[in-house]
């Protein structure tokens, strides 16, 4: 019997148990409660500061390029009105790396199971003399969810400090299940509710789809860059044309879950020769 037993194959691991042990590999435990509790979570350090400084580099080289190639200085840009970073997967290979950071796919897939896709790379470039970002959110679908079908990773790529232009959230917004609509509950500095989220350069701020959150005026000069990454479920049309524009190169220096993530291994999205079956993944539960 115990021989018997010795051969019995091994059960596949289900997406649920998967999904909670890389939470658990990570020590993101704290930060799954506050998801739930508060609709965002900040994980600080989440990367290398030469990390950090590359993708700035290669963000403020669009915005001059842009900008009628005029580059704004990171410290004493006093001008605002710039262009937003765009596309961002495509302009560097740094981006591929930040789409796997294992801290947000862990938190990501909590929120949005493991056949998540990418869709989009944005950063938003605020200066002296820009007007604050009215609370929002990013979920774009004709209702709010729960779970969500819409999570963003926003990394702080300088310091966070609401007179630098921080990230502004409403704590236990996601709980509400509407999106603010009167005026004083758009705007961050009159919402009562509304606190700004600082944190260093390198950290990331999760926030799920349902959540308010918005940003601060920059009163000095120079430059408040983040990179905010969109990840969505695989039935919501990317922000971004993120599958067409995927190469064999890109494919082949990054590990397997890349390609799922920027959707190329799924079945949909196929054309004349018809859909590929075999790459159907069956979607029933949330972690999926």
């Amino acid at each position: 019997m115990a021989e018997a037993e010795a051969e019995l194959p091994e059960r596949e691991q289900t997406s649920s148990e998967f999904v909670f042990g890389e939470i658990h590999r990570l020590g993101l435990e704290n930060n799954v409660l506050e998801l739930e509790e508060q609709g965002f979570t900040i994980v600080p350090d989440a990367l290398p500061m030469d990390m950090v400084e590359r993708m700035r580099e290669v963000i403020i080289d669009q915005v001059a390029d842009k900008n009628g190639g005029e580059r704004p200085d990171l410290e004493t840009w006093d001008e605002g009105n710039l262009p937003s970073g765009c596309y961002l997967l495509y302009e560097d290979p740094i981006f591929e790396k930040l789409v796997l950071n294992e801290y947000t796919i862990a938190l990501m897939q909590y929120l949005l199971g493991r056949s998540m896709i990418l869709s989009t790379i944005y950063s938003h470039v605020r200066a002296k003399g820009d007007a604050s970002l009215p609370l929002h959110t990013d979920q774009w679908t004709l209702q709010l969810s729960n779970p969500v079908s819409v999570a963003v990773a926003n990394y702080a790529l300088v310091d966070y400090k609401r007179d630098l232009g921080a990230f502004a959230a409403v704590p236990g917004s996601n709980l509400m299940m509407r999106r603010p609509t009167a005026p004083d509950e758009v705007n961050v500095y009159k919402n009562p509710q509304c606190i700004p989220l600082e944190m260093s350069a390198g950290s990331v701020v999760v926030t799920a789809g349902n959540t308010w959150h918005g940003a601060y005026e920059r009163k000095v000069p120079g430059l408040r860059i983040n990179a905010a990454v969109v990840y969505c479920r695989s039935y919501i049309q990317t922000q971004e044309l993120i599958r067409q524009g995927v190469t064999q190169e890109m494919l082949d220096r990054n590990p397997p879950r890349f390609g799922d993530l920027v959707g190329v291994n799924g079945f949909l999205g196929f054309g004349r020769e018809g859909p590929d079956f075999k790459k159907r993944r069956a979607l029933v539960g949330r972690f999926d």
